[in-house]
């Protein structure tokens, strides 16, 4: 089964629920995982020396911010 038809199935079966207690169970189990993979991520991309300066990394937040802000005016 490919990713995108495991998508679907999930989103169908999220759409079969009507009590929202479940459907907020499901978020936080979705937010959590997701944090889960960022952070094995992350820590997969220090074992691999894929870093960056504090300078830069702040630089780029900087660029980044001006460019979405310009984007909204």
């Amino acid at each position: 089964m490919s990713i995108e038809t495991k998508k679907l199935v999930l989103i169908e079966r999220l759409m079969q629920i009507k009590e929202e207690g479940i459907l907020q169970q499901y978020e936080k189990l979705l937010k959590q995982a997701h944090l889960q993979y960022r952070a094995e991520e992350s820590i997969k991309a220090i074992e691999d020396g894929q870093l960056i300066s504090l300078n830069s990394f702040q630089s780029n937040n900087a660029e980044w911010l001006n460019n979405k802000a310009s984007k909204l005016k």
